[in-house]
């Protein structure tokens, strides 16, 4: 026989060859894993929990301040649309918040618009069915005729036109 062959050299070998295959199943077992943790989201650490919940509570107590200083300057229209958006979908967010107001105002001022334009058209029908004058309520009519001649006799000194525009015409003499 030939002692060229090196039987510690063979098992050597061999040990490598078993490492290898043993090394190998490790690998695949970590890459599956790898690929398995792939589909699913981080661990999330204790601290970073607790700073998410930090950041929900101030982003809540923002939201709330925001409403309340809302509501300590918004007038009643306001108020109303915005607690109607309220209760159709929650406010959860300043985003939120901030489209409920604009949404809010938005349209208070263009029933103000409505309401302002129907009261006007309200006093002219009045003043046109009643004869008031020819302008809103409240503004006074022009003097008819007959008032007009007392007014020039009254600033010409005329005592007798002082008396009938206070009295009338209902006097005796």
């Amino acid at each position: 026989m030939s002692e060229d062959i090196d039987i510690d050299a063979i098992i050597e070998e061999i040990d490598q060859e078993d490492e290898a295959r043993e090394h190998a199943a490790e690998v695949e077992e970590a890459e599956a894993q790898a690929d398995a943790e792939d589909g699913k989201p981080p661990k999330r650490t204790r601290v970073e929990e607790r700073v998410d919940a930090l950041e929900r509570k101030y982003e809540q107590d923002a939201l709330k301040n925001a409403i309340s200083r809302f509501k300590d300057h918004a007038d009643e229209v306001e108020l109303e649309i915005f607690d109607a958006a309220r209760k159709d979908d929650p406010l959860k967010s300043l985003a939120d918040f901030e489209a409920a107001v604009e949404i809010a105002k938005r349209r208070a001022a263009a029933l103000r618009e409505t309401e302002e334009k129907l009261a006007k058209e309200a006093e002219e029908r009045v003043s046109r069915a009643w004869g008031i004058g020819s302008g809103p309520l409240g503004k006074p009519s022009p003097p008819a005729d007959h008032e007009k001649e007392l007014m020039e006799r009254i600033s010409k000194g005329d005592t007798r036109a002082l008396v009938e525009s206070i009295v009338g015409d209902d006097l005796p003499f």
